[in-house]
């Protein structure tokens, strides 16, 4: 059954699940997956202000010693097999309605092909010699004031919006 914002909170109100339902086409249960990305990625910010630009800093001039290196050797070759792989078994698991293409089948299918391919060249592109450039890179990026700020706007809204996604396909 295909909802609309209110219809969908005055049901997951009254206790119903709504994993059955879509809402505006797109299924509630990848809304919801959706939801739980977009709340990680708001969470992630916090971890980057936790860590804070200093320690990204040392630690991007850290791994420029042959003594880091052996984890980008690790790390990399298996973030460039992992991610793709997973992103494609997730488009492959999902089975859309006989005949439609929803705006789920939208997302999903427009966001797991470019997914491994971005994974893939990211994973060739930060090298063993790249990558401690560009975590430096970014840690004097974090360093900015006005880039934290945007960080933080962007962020909170990120993180409601991801929340009561979640909180609906829940």
């Amino acid at each position: 059954m295909d909802l609309t914002l209110t219809d969908a909170w005055a049901l997951w109100w009254s206790g119903q699940q709504l994993t059955d339902h879509t809402l505006y086409g797109a299924p509630v249960l990848w809304l919801g997956r959706a939801g739980k990305m977009l709340a990680f990625l708001a969470g992630c910010t916090i971890v980057l202000d936790i860590i804070g630009s200093e320690r990204l800093i040392a630690w991007g001039e850290q791994i420029q010693t042959s003594k880091g290196k052996w984890i980008w050797w690790t790390l990399v070759p298996l973030g460039a097999l992992l991610v793709p792989w997973v992103s494609v078994l997730a488009f492959r698991r999902w089975d859309p309605p006989e005949g439609t293409l929803g705006a789920a089948n939208q997302i999903v299918g427009l966001a797991s092909l470019p997914t491994a391919i971005a994974s893939l060249t990211l994973g060739t592109a930060l090298t063993v010699e790249k990558t401690p450039a560009v975590v430096i890179w970014f840690g004097r990026l974090l360093a900015r004031p006005r880039f934290e700020w945007w960080l933080r706007v962007v962020a909170a809204p990120l993180f409601f919006v991801g929340f009561a996604l979640d909180y609906l396909a829940s």
